[in-house]
């Protein structure tokens, strides 16, 4: 299945990177497979929850939103995006992320997705996973990681990674 998209979505690398911690993607890739395996299989819906560094975004934490969602939909609305913005503040985070799943292997954002994001803002990430959750959510693997510039949505591309992951124990 292919996504609706008539306006063109620009293909720019990643201003900075996302860095997020490997627990957030184990949990991330859970949910959105529950939210998959519902008969008919729904699309699911996250926000990453970190700090900005510099350029780059740091994710420490998941929040899973009530949403309303269907096979080739998800959505939630400002009163679940407030609730997820004041328990992100009450431990000195923000959302700093949107992840969402889509029902095939296309990972760009559609239009819906461009325009559906709450409160886009200059270099915030939205990560897009193929088959429910079940694909895997790094790039290399077939999730699309898209990232707000110029006020666009644009669809990373680039040599070196922009989502990096991080185990919980460093071994050198």
């Amino acid at each position: 299945m292919s996504v609706h998209r008539h306006a063109p979505l620009p293909e720019r690398p990643a201003i900075g990177s996302l860095v997020v911690v490997e627990a957030v993607v184990r949990r991330t890739r859970e949910l959105l497979e529950q939210a998959g395996a519902r008969n008919p299989p729904h699309e699911g819906l996250l926000w990453w929850l970190g700090r900005q560094v510099g350029a780059d975004t740091l994710v420490a934490a998941c929040h899973f939103p009530p949403c309303l969602s269907g096979p080739q939909f998800v959505e939630t609305d400002e009163a679940a995006a407030g609730a997820a913005s004041r328990a992100a503040h009450a431990r000195r985070l923000g959302i700093v992320a949107q992840v969402h799943s889509h029902p095939g292997v296309d990972t760009r954002h559609s239009d819906g997705d461009d325009a559906m994001v709450f409160m886009p803002y200059e270099g915030m990430f939205s990560l897009v996973v193929g088959n429910y959750g079940r694909d895997g959510l790094l790039p290399d693997e077939g999730a699309g990681l898209h990232q707000f510039q110029d006020r666009h949505w644009v669809l990373v591309r680039q040599r070196e990674p922009a989502l990096i992951v991080v185990e919980a124990e460093l071994v050198p």
